[in-house]
């Protein structure tokens, strides 16, 4: 079954690490020579779910929800974390180059321009 999956382009592999990190080796072509040209071509996608996204901000409260108006920010440029990690939340304060090392996620901060 997995050789006839590979051969359709569909993946035969999708798993969930202890992490939350998705995992999926996925196939494009054929491995008999059958309109795919010969040799299958290997992509793996790694990617982080939504399991405990937010690991202790205010997590007494149902939603966290910060509002800012726009007019109101001091700098020119001021970045928000997205990723749940800053120590400065609502302030991104870098963490994200932690986090997208770790979990393979590309997520960056939300620049608010004045």
């Amino acid at each position: 079954m997995e050789s006839v999956l590979s051969q359709v382009g569909v993946s035969f592999f999708n798993g969930i690490t202890p992490k939350g990190v998705v995992v999926s080796t996925h196939f494009k072509g054929c491995s008999l020579g059958v309109g795919g040209g010969g040799r299958p071509k290997r992509a793996v996608l790694v990617k982080a779910e939504a399991v405990g996204i937010n690991p202790d901000i205010r997590k007494s409260e149902e939603k966290v929800v910060d509002s800012v108006v726009v007019t109101e920010i001091s700098k020119p440029v001021t970045a928000y974390c997205r990723c749940w990690r800053s120590g400065t939340f609502p302030l991104c304060d870098g963490s994200h180059v932690k986090h997208n090392k770790a979990t393979g996620d590309n997520v960056g901060p939300l620049l608010l321009k004045k």
